[in-house]
């Protein structure tokens, strides 16, 4: 079966809730659309898409550099690898957009469902609702993207850091191949945080507390 960015059943559900939407349909809605994301297929494909936007843009960069390099001699063989790294780069790139794309139609459209119940009025927050959303982190398909994004946030860190090294000691391939590197991870690290933050966030709208909080910033 191939894969699908988003599911049949979550595709139906893609619609945000409005006046004349029934609080009853919340859960499920919420439940579906979750499933959908949080699958472990996705998160894999996250993983294999990261992989080849980095490997093949510091195979590329790297090829490029020391062929910019005064005297190099280029053969065709070096253009070829750099084509086919630029190639499988690019794929990367767009698989981990795609991923992004989907995952926050998805997420848009749980969060409003979760928001609908409480806004309605129909049902009550309650510290339930606190201890639910400071407890959505341990679940295993969130607690797992949440491991991810450290280490794409620490590959951000060193390959951004190698660069401004190469700065001051002098560049080489290294230094800027860490760079490209360095941004594919912070943007993947970041994409997939901000999934995290858009559920949690949703969640919280059950949390008295944090409800009472945040209208005092609103007012």
């Amino acid at each position: 079966m191939a894969f699908a960015m988003i599911g049949e059943r979550a595709r139906a559900h893609l619609a945000l809730p409005d006046e004349t939407s029934a609080v009853l349909s919340a859960d499920s809605t919420v439940a579906v659309l979750r499933a959908d994301y949080e699958r472990w297929s996705r998160w894999l494909m996250g993983l294999a898409a990261y992989a080849l936007a980095v490997g093949g843009s510091f195979g590329a960069v790297g090829m490029i550099v020391t062929m910019l390099r005064p005297g190099m001699r280029v053969s065709v063989v070096d253009v070829v690898v750099v084509i086919i790294a630029l190639a499988v780069a690019a794929a990367g790139v767009w698989l981990l957009v795609r991923l992004w794309l989907s995952g926050r139609r998805m997420l848009r459209a749980a969060t409003a469902w979760m928001r609908l119940p409480y806004i309605r009025g129909a049902r009550a927050r309650s510290t339930r609702g606190w201890v639910l959303a400071r407890t959505t982190n341990f679940e295993p398909r969130i607690f797992i993207r949440l491991v991810t994004v450290s280490l794409a946030l620490l590959m951000a860190v060193s390959g951004i850091a190698l660069f401004f090294r190469g700065v001051v000691e002098g560049f080489d391939v290294s230094s800027v191949a860490a760079l490209v590197v360095g941004l594919i991870s912070l943007a993947s690290g970041l994409g997939q945080a901000g999934g995290v933050m858009r559920l949690v966030s949703g969640m919280s709208e059950a949390d008295p507390l944090w409800v009472r909080l945040r209208s005092l910033f609103r007012s």
